[in-house]
């Protein structure tokens, strides 16, 4: 790791995570330290009041998360080079999001993106963002540590270093070390930038809101994280809960740490109603304190997978975990417009369809009040092969759920009205033209 310029904080971080997985731990809470959350804890976005003035907006820099390469979509490049509508990309939209919000503000805000290894070529020569923040004097980016991979039954590391496929992100979780290793969170309080509004790259739905802005500064908050109403597509999103042990602070509840006995307590939606969507309002100066106290001390996410057949383990953690270490935090329960993430090709479905919009802030935002449920079978699980099975996009406006078994071609538009299931089981490719139909309504259609 020192041969490879890693920081000694990030290797003692590694190092900590490392001996709790040969101590035995494997990242799972334990269920009877969940407790409830109380009232105060939860603030109503639409209730609080949106100052007429600035001032709030003008001590925060905006930082997306842009470390992932999209493998899971068939990508070996920056995911955010993927077209989110089909005349512009993740970066398209998030450029016009920070010049909206410049003119409309008259306000300089900063844009930065943390990336990884993988994405920072990408993201830096895509046109527009290398001089985002020059009139700043400030850098567009910053990077993401790297940790090794682990033989998950030696927990040696993988490989000699000498492959990038031997190391891997230590989660989002690592934002702080970055932030701080890289002195970008110096240099933001040095130019009065006070607070961080960070989001993830592929949720476009993440966009400043000064009402938000303005209670985190009035109310002296360390942190904030933005929660969003659970529906049937969402019973496995990180939940927050009230610690009864230790300090009893805020904390964040990922699916990969809940033990097997307790997954269904976990999808309860009439207990845990909220589930972060990874929209975080942060105090760098309480970051700051907080840091220079020692590193930070992040849940543990042992993240499972494999490397040339042989199982691997991935030390990480969240970013959203950092809530329990401060003691002034709060949730803020926004509405769904505000969630809109791209993690497989029937999230992109969705969001090149007729179901969202750009909004007056280039929000990229559902129309209809409930998000539909897109199932698509392994036949469009990579980008390319989706974009050659949807030359045109369905309207997806008033649907409650489309799931589409086998190979379809949609080669002409067509409405999908309530549930609605094609199923293709012949093996060969079927037009949707074939079908001489241009509305489905709550049916099961077959070739």
């Amino acid at each position: 790791m020192r041969s490879a310029s890693v920081h000694d904080i990030c290797i003692q971080d590694f190092l900590d995570k490392t001996k709790k997985v040969y101590e035995g731990a494997t990242g799972l809470v334990d269920w009877n330290t969940i407790g409830d959350l109380n009232p105060e804890d939860v603030v109503e976005m639409d209730e609080l009041p949106v100052p007429e003035d600035t001032g709030a907006i003008s001590k925060f820099a905006i930082i997306k998360l842009n470390g992932g390469l999209g493998t899971s979509m068939g990508l070996s490049q920056a995911k955010s080079l993927i077209r989110i509508r089909r005349d512009a990309t993740f970066f398209d939209i998030i450029l016009k999001q920070v010049r909206h919000l410049r003119e409309k503000t008259g306000l300089q805000i900063p844009l930065l993106f943390m990336n990884s290894f993988n994405t920072r070529d990408d993201t830096l020569n895509y046109p527009g963002i290398a001089d985002i923040n020059q009139s700043l004097e400030l850098s567009a980016d910053f990077i993401q540590n790297q940790v090794p991979r682990l033989n998950a039954d030696t927990l040696l590391p993988v490989g000699d270093g000498n492959d990038g496929a031997h190391w891997c992100p230590p989660g989002h979780g690592d934002i702080y070390n970055s932030l701080w290793i890289s002195g970008i969170l110096d240099t933001l309080l040095q130019k009065g930038f006070s607070h961080a509004f960070i989001s993830n790259g592929d949720n476009l739905g993440a966009v400043m809101h000064s009402g938000i802005a303005h209670h985190m500064i009035q109310e002296g908050l360390d942190f904030a994280m933005e929660v969003t109403a659970k529906t049937r597509a969402d019973i496995k999103g990180g939940v927050l809960y009230r610690s009864l042990t230790g300090q009893k602070r805020i904390e964040l509840l990922e699916t990969a740490q809940v033990p097997p006995d307790h997954k269904n307590d976990f999808e309860d939606i009439s207990r845990f109603q909220d589930f972060s969507i990874n929209n975080l309002w942060v105090s760098l100066e309480s970051l700051r304190d907080r840091l220079q106290k020692g590193p930070l001390s992040l849940s543990l996410i042992v993240n499972q997978k494999s490397f040339e057949d042989q199982p691997v383990l991935q030390l990480e953690s969240a970013m959203g975990a950092a809530v329990g270490q401060f003691d002034r935090t709060r949730m803020i329960r926004v509405p769904r417009k505000r969630f809109a993430p791209v993690k497989s090709c029937a999230d992109l479905l969705v969001r090149r369809s007729d179901a969202c919009e750009l909004d007056e802030n280039q929000a990229l935002v559902l129309r209809s009040r409930v998000e539909p449920v897109i199932q698509l079978d392994d036949n469009y699980k990579k980008v390319q092969d989706f974009e050659a099975y949807f030359p045109e996009m369905p309207s997806l406006l008033s649907a409650h759920s489309l799931t589409v078994e086998g190979p379809w071609l949609f080669d002409a538009p067509v409405k999908i009205q309530g549930d609605v299931r094609l199923m293709n089981r012949t093996g060969a490719q079927k037009k949707i033209s074939a079908l001489k139909r241009s509305n489905f309504k709550d049916e099961s259609v077959k070739p």
